[in-house]
Protein backbone atom coordinates (compact mmCIF):
# COMPACT_ATOMS: atom_id res chain seq x y z
CA UNK A 1 0.00 0.00 0.00
CA UNK A 2 1.17 3.19 -0.65
CA UNK A 3 2.42 5.95 1.58
CA UNK A 4 -0.17 8.75 1.77
CA UNK A 5 2.39 11.35 3.34
CA UNK A 6 4.76 9.94 0.74
CA UNK A 7 2.74 10.28 -1.90
CA UNK A 8 1.12 14.13 -0.82
CA UNK A 9 5.12 14.88 -0.67
CA UNK A 10 6.12 13.62 -4.03
CA UNK A 11 2.49 15.56 -5.81
CA UNK A 12 3.76 19.02 -3.79
CA UNK A 13 7.29 18.29 -5.55
CA UNK A 14 5.96 18.20 -9.07
CA UNK A 15 4.06 21.26 -8.42
CA UNK A 16 6.89 22.80 -6.87
CA UNK A 17 9.35 21.79 -9.89
CA UNK A 18 6.41 23.30 -12.47
CA UNK A 19 6.39 26.56 -10.42
CA UNK A 20 10.22 26.75 -10.29
CA UNK A 21 10.60 26.12 -13.96
CA UNK A 22 7.95 28.85 -14.68
CA UNK A 23 9.23 31.51 -12.86
CA UNK A 24 13.57 31.05 -14.30
CA UNK A 25 11.47 31.00 -17.44
CA UNK A 26 9.94 34.28 -16.51
CA UNK A 27 13.34 35.69 -15.27
CA UNK A 28 14.72 34.94 -18.62
CA UNK A 29 11.93 36.75 -20.32
CA UNK A 30 11.80 39.96 -21.58
CA UNK A 31 8.24 41.19 -20.35
CA UNK A 32 9.35 44.52 -19.43
CA UNK A 33 5.11 45.94 -21.07
CA UNK A 34 3.22 42.94 -19.31
CA UNK A 35 4.55 41.04 -16.95
CA UNK A 36 1.13 38.92 -16.02
CA UNK A 37 0.65 37.79 -19.82
CA UNK A 38 3.96 36.36 -19.87
CA UNK A 39 3.45 35.01 -16.24
CA UNK A 40 0.13 33.27 -18.00
CA UNK A 41 1.31 32.03 -21.17
CA UNK A 42 4.20 30.70 -19.01
CA UNK A 43 2.26 28.89 -16.79
CA UNK A 44 -0.10 27.56 -19.70
CA UNK A 45 2.71 26.32 -21.47
CA UNK A 46 4.00 24.46 -18.86
CA UNK A 47 0.58 22.75 -17.89
CA UNK A 48 -0.44 22.52 -21.49
CA UNK A 49 -3.42 20.05 -22.63
CA UNK A 50 -3.12 18.30 -19.27
CA UNK A 51 0.45 17.02 -20.39
CA UNK A 52 1.24 16.44 -16.72
CA UNK A 53 -2.09 14.88 -15.58
CA UNK A 54 -4.01 12.40 -18.10
CA UNK A 55 -2.88 8.70 -17.59
CA UNK A 56 -0.32 9.52 -15.07
CA UNK A 57 -0.16 8.71 -11.57
CA UNK A 58 0.14 12.40 -11.05
CA UNK A 59 -3.93 12.24 -11.73
CA UNK A 60 -4.48 10.24 -8.86
CA UNK A 61 -2.49 12.24 -6.54
CA UNK A 62 -4.00 15.71 -7.77
CA UNK A 63 -7.22 14.55 -7.25
CA UNK A 64 -6.18 13.31 -4.42
CA UNK A 65 -3.94 16.32 -2.66
CA UNK A 66 -4.63 19.69 -4.50
CA UNK A 67 -5.92 22.32 -3.05
CA UNK A 68 -8.57 23.51 -5.81
CA UNK A 69 -12.29 23.01 -4.89
CA UNK A 70 -12.86 20.73 -7.93
CA UNK A 71 -10.31 17.99 -7.20
CA UNK A 72 -12.08 18.04 -3.06
CA UNK A 73 -14.85 16.65 -5.00
CA UNK A 74 -12.80 13.02 -5.12
CA UNK A 75 -10.93 13.63 -2.06
CA UNK A 76 -10.57 10.13 -0.32
CA UNK A 77 -13.11 8.67 -2.87
CA UNK A 78 -10.48 7.11 -5.55
CA UNK A 79 -9.25 4.59 -3.06
CA UNK A 80 -12.37 3.40 -2.75
CA UNK A 81 -12.31 1.07 -6.21
CA UNK A 82 -9.36 -0.21 -8.46
CA UNK A 83 -8.23 2.68 -9.73
CA UNK A 84 -5.37 2.64 -11.94
CA UNK A 85 -3.33 5.33 -13.34
CA UNK A 86 -3.57 4.37 -17.09
CA UNK A 87 -7.43 3.80 -16.73
CA UNK A 88 -9.64 6.34 -18.80
CA UNK A 89 -11.13 8.59 -15.81
CA UNK A 90 -13.22 10.79 -16.91
CA UNK A 91 -12.37 13.64 -14.61
CA UNK A 92 -8.99 14.27 -15.84
CA UNK A 93 -10.31 17.54 -16.62
CA UNK A 94 -10.51 18.18 -12.97
CA UNK A 95 -7.48 17.21 -12.35
CA UNK A 96 -5.49 19.37 -14.94
CA UNK A 97 -7.72 22.63 -14.07
CA UNK A 98 -6.67 21.63 -10.19
CA UNK A 99 -2.91 21.22 -11.10
CA UNK A 100 -2.55 24.29 -13.25
CA UNK A 101 -4.40 26.12 -9.98
CA UNK A 102 -1.74 24.49 -7.36
CA UNK A 103 1.16 25.58 -9.98
CA UNK A 104 -0.24 29.57 -10.33
CA UNK A 105 -0.20 29.62 -6.24
CA UNK A 106 3.17 28.17 -5.86
CA UNK A 107 4.67 30.49 -8.48
CA UNK A 108 2.79 33.37 -6.82
CA UNK A 109 4.21 32.19 -3.44
CA UNK A 110 7.37 32.16 -5.03
CA UNK A 111 7.36 35.23 -6.84
CA UNK A 112 6.22 37.04 -3.62
CA UNK A 113 9.30 36.05 -1.94
CA UNK A 114 11.70 37.09 -4.16
CA UNK A 115 10.17 41.24 -3.99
Amino acid sequence: MPNPEAQQQDYWQAVTDVAEQIVDELQDTDCDDDRDEALHRLLHENTDQRDYVIFNELQVLTLQFSKHPCAALFNGTLLQGNFRPTDSFPFAAFAAEAFEMDVALKVKELLDEQD
